[in-house]
């Protein structure tokens, strides 16, 4: 977390010194962008530049540091040992903000509407949670889903709750893989006879070779930043604008350009972004 370099001295007398402290403090700034696509291995360089100009804004020392595993992104969290963190899946982001340890400052733009949808080679469309519920018990075989513990699969986890609820039935057991990419070549070659994924690219894909969608879970927002209340409101107020306002200039697009948000970010309701832990069931 904050780090303070204040002399022996200073510390002992309570003496604090406008300007001398603010110069001597270090912030880390976490990132994580997901572990069921492949990771862009120029992240840290990417994040840096933004890093740098938080820097010059807070004037304060900005560390990036890429943290791809979950665990130690949630064990950071929970021990508050990073000041700001740009999490791509909600459910982790959501923790420490339900906790009342951190702040929503803002999400991505192009990320509000993030959903699992359910791929199958039948056409067997599920217009409502009971429909859905009652095509899955029909089927013997599990329903293929992304890494456990991606926002993803637990979308996929809270619609068939809830589908198994309405249908009065069983929830249908998950098989788990690594990758979003692998949950087409399960549906295609029987391991499963229902994939859900949240990749755009792979419904398309999908969808254009004569496969189906069946449902789609509830909409979030993913790629969150949230800042550490520690901080206070000034800071977390120049946190907040300077990524709302990215997108509003050439040299905050060139950078967003570099990490793959073009669109830039927003701000996001956070009762609202609370409330998704709920139906998730954090």
């Amino acid at each position: 977390m904050l780090k303070r370099t204040l002399t022996a001295a200073l510390a002992a007398t309570g003496l604090v010194l406008t300007g001398v402290a603010s110069a001597q403090q270090t912030l880390t700034f976490a990132v994580n962008e997901g572990v069921t696509y492949r990771g862009n291995d120029n992240a840290r360089q990417n994040y840096k530049l933004i890093a740098d100009d938080l820097a010059k804004q807070l004037k304060v020392k900005v560390n990036v540091e890429i943290v791809t595993d979950y665990a130690a992104l949630e064990k950071g969290l929970a021990a508050k040992a990073y000041d700001l963190a740009f999490v791509h899946p909600t459910h982790i982001a959501l923790a420490p903000v339900k906790r009342g340890e951190y702040t929503l400052a803002a999400v991505s733009k192009a990320h509000t509407g993030y959903k699992a949808s359910f791929l199958s080679k039948v056409n067997a469309p599920a217009a409502t949670p009971a429909d859905l519920g009652k095509t899955l018990s029909s089927g013997s075989k599990p329903v293929a889903s992304p890494d456990a513990n991606s926002i993803t699969a637990w979308l996929i986890r809270a619609t068939l709750r809830d589908a198994a609820a309405a249908a009065k039935t069983t929830t249908p057991p998950l098989k788990y893989t690594r990758y979003q990419e692998s949950i087409p070549y399960m549906v295609e070659n029987g391991f499963v006879d229902v994939g859900a994924t949240a990749s755009e690219a792979i419904i398309r894909d999908w969808t254009a070779a004569g496969g189906k969608v069946i449902a789609s879970s509830r909409a979030v927002p993913i790629k969150n930043l949230i800042v550490a209340n520690s901080l206070g409101k000034e800071q977390l107020d120049t946190i907040r604008n300077y990524f709302v306002d990215m997108a509003n200039s050439a040299d905050g697009q060139a950078k967003l350009e570099k990490i793959g948000l073009k669109q830039g970010f927003i701000t996001y309701d956070q009762n609202n972004y609370v409330a998704i832990a709920a139906w998730l069931g954090l």
